[in-house]
């Protein structure tokens, strides 16, 4: 009897092997995710854990076994453990509240703690258009504001607000709200021993996306140009007709300073942008695409230089944005065929002095590219003498911060110089002329020798008697005339 008295006294839990357990209280926003934390006991790789709702098993871990018990039908897809085996439940509803409880085992001993959930809700806000009064508001359940210490706002920007408590509520007013007001808020819920619970709600402000802060390059002969303008939120176009939106245009301020003229026009029942003048061949028409109002430009040119305007007109407000556009051209001087010693220059050029974060790569044709050449980085390069070896394509880059910005090209051919044509026509006219000289002194020549040879024969005169009459080195025929004297 004493051998199993004192067998029941070993086998029986020590005073420290005892259950224990607490209670804690969280809190809960419906349609957002709640995690309970485990309260960190015994060994990792050695504590069982369980998590529990009004006494059902949900889900567990089990340090000898990989697999897991099946989770309840209601609560598939939604629950999971976290590396440190703490409860996280996705898409929280209504029937979700009530009291969960983690068990932990280790051999002999178990660890309870039981979770009490209170609900926070937040104001759900229809969209607004930039200019208007936002208002929001954080409401507690009355039971668990007990056990909240401090609750805060933080905004889409990261910054915090200042909002006015009461009783269980906490509202926020932030007037003429604008895109950076667009975005989730942030109710935190400070409770316990350092916890925080972040109920959020979702926030769409109707506003233009800011413009970019540096100029957007590109370059001449450049086919389909975007030129961006946004809504900062991406709302249907259904949406913003809803605020009575009147009109939108895009309008086109040239670099030279001259007067602004309207490009595109958007009606609020169609959803594509129209060419106003149809002069501006190189405009595209686009679709509007919700919260895309982009124009196109179909092959750029250096009359696109300038500052372009986006708008949407509304019945209390109109909001725009500007852009600034830079176009990058390579010029070549003299014509596009050089001659071989002939001097030529290339300019890199956005028709004015560039600032000086830019910088210029000049990128030589293929054949020059093997060369361990290198070439200045400068807007204008030059050469005095130029060579075949130049032909071909130069590429001109424009840089800022080591990132390739745009890039224009342009193509010279230069070729062995022809022979000096004049020289030419002076050599075959020199040629020309001493030959007929030569031809004209040769007809005299023989024209005086013909006219001496002439002038040296002597006139004689004779009565002939017979037929013949004999001359020196001559015999003449005779033909039986009436005498007299005749000239032979």
């Amino acid at each position: 009897m004493r051998f199993l008295l004192g067998l029941l006294l070993l086998v029986a839990p020590s005073p420290s092997a005892a259950e224990k357990e607490e209670e804690k209280v969280a809190f809960a926003q419906i349609g957002n995710s709640v995690t309970l934390p485990r309260t960190i006991w015994g060994a990792q790789d050695k504590i069982h854990v369980n998590w529990n709702f009004k006494n059902e098993l949900l889900i567990s871990r089990n340090p000898t076994s990989s697999g897991t018990k099946a989770v309840p039908q209601k609560w598939q897809g939604r629950l999971s453990l976290s590396p440190d085996y703490s409860l996280i439940i996705l898409n929280f509803n209504e029937t979700d509240f009530g009291m969960f409880q983690c068990e932990q085992h280790e051999l002999l001993r178990q660890f309870k703690t039981t979770y009490k959930l209170y609900e926070v809700k937040m104001s759900q806000q229809k969209p607004l258009l930039a200019g208007s009064t936002l208002n929001l508001f954080c409401e507690i359940e009355k039971d668990g504001l007990k056990h909240v210490r401090s609750t805060n706002w933080l905004g889409p920007d990261n910054e915090p607000y200042n909002g006015r408590p009461s009783g269980n509520t906490n509202s926020l007013k932030v007037t003429n709200a604008s895109r950076i007001h667009s975005g989730k808020w942030t109710c935190a819920v400070s409770y316990g021993d350092g916890m925080v619970f972040n109920a959020m709600t979702e926030v769409t402000i109707v506003d233009l996306a800011p413009s970019p802060s540096d100029p957007i390059y590109t370059s001449v002969s450049a086919t389909d140009f975007s030129i961006p303008c946004s809504l900062s939120s991406k709302i249907p176009w259904s949406v913003v007709k809803g605020f009575e939106v009147s009109e939108g245009s895009w309008n086109f301020t040239p670099v030279d300073g001259s007067s602004s003229r309207r490009l595109l026009e958007l009606h609020p029942d169609s959803l594509a942008w129209k060419v106003v003048n149809d002069m501006d061949s190189s405009l595209k028409g686009t679709e509007v695409k919700n919260h895309v109002l982009d124009m196109k430009i179909s092959k750029v040119s250096i009359k696109d230089r300038g500052t372009y305007t986006c708008s949407l007109k509304f019945k209390s407000i109109t909001l725009s944005r500007s852009v600034t556009v830079e176009v990058l051209q390579v010029a070549s001087s003299g014509s596009k065929v050089v001659y071989e010693g002939d001097p030529v220059n290339l300019t890199c050029s956005l028709g004015h002095s560039m600032i000086p974060d830019l910088e210029v790569n000049w990128i030589p044709p293929y054949s020059l590219s093997l060369s361990n050449h290198s070439y200045p980085h400068t807007t204008v390069l030059s050469f005095p003498e130029s060579n075949v070896k130049n032909s071909g394509r130069w590429t001109c880059q424009l840089k800022k911060n080591g990132t390739v910005l745009t890039s224009a090209s342009v193509s010279i051919k230069i070729v062995k110089a022809p022979v000096n044509v004049w020289l030419v026509v002076a050599i075959v006219g020199g040629v020309l002329v001493f030959v007929l000289l030569a031809a004209i002194t040769v007809i005299i020549f023989r024209r005086r020798r013909k006219v001496m040879k002439y002038t040296r024969r002597k006139r004689k005169f004779c009565r002939c008697k017979n037929n013949y009459a004999v001359l020196p080195e001559v015999v003449v025929k005779f033909h039986p005339q009436p005498k007299g004297f005749y000239k032979t």
